[in-house]
């Protein structure tokens, strides 16, 4: 056998052996016991039935160091996973309401923190954001 022909079997192995590898990205840690910090793109596994991911961040807070009239709020939009199927979900955050809490397919969901805040002039890619949420089934 040449060489050409070695080489053309090493590279088809290689082809072969990482078109078969698993490109799921969510954590298998198990269930998550109280809080945990989301960012897109990863979904996280946060009981048996229940994957989130988060696709989108409408960010309308303050930013440090101004003066608003109102202290705007963060619009989260979820990828939900729930058993072989999914959809998207909306949860508002304020930090002074109590409106951080929802209920997604029986799981009790509390938003308790996003991070980073804005400051004047700051343009804050979706990846950057992290949303502490804490699980209260």
């Amino acid at each position: 056998m040449g060489l050409f022909a070695r080489v053309g079997i090493f590279v088809w192995l290689i082809v072969l052996f990482f078109s078969c590898s698993d490109d799921s990205q969510y954590t298998e840690a198990g269930i998550i016991d109280g809080e945990v910090v989301l960012q897109s793109g990863t979904p996280q596994r946060i009981n048996n039935d229940l994957i989130l991911e988060i696709t989108g961040i409408d960010d309308s807070r303050c930013p440090i160091g101004e003066v608003c009239s109102s202290l705007g709020h963060v619009n989260v939009t979820f990828k939900v996973y729930n058993n072989e199927t999914s959809f998207q979900y909306n949860m508002k955050y304020c930090e002074l309401d109590k409106q951080s809490t929802d209920t997604i397919e029986g799981t009790v969901i509390e938003i308790v923190d996003i991070a980073p805040y804005r400051y004047p002039g700051d343009v804050i890619k979706l990846g950057d954001y992290r949303v502490t949420i804490d699980v209260l089934e």
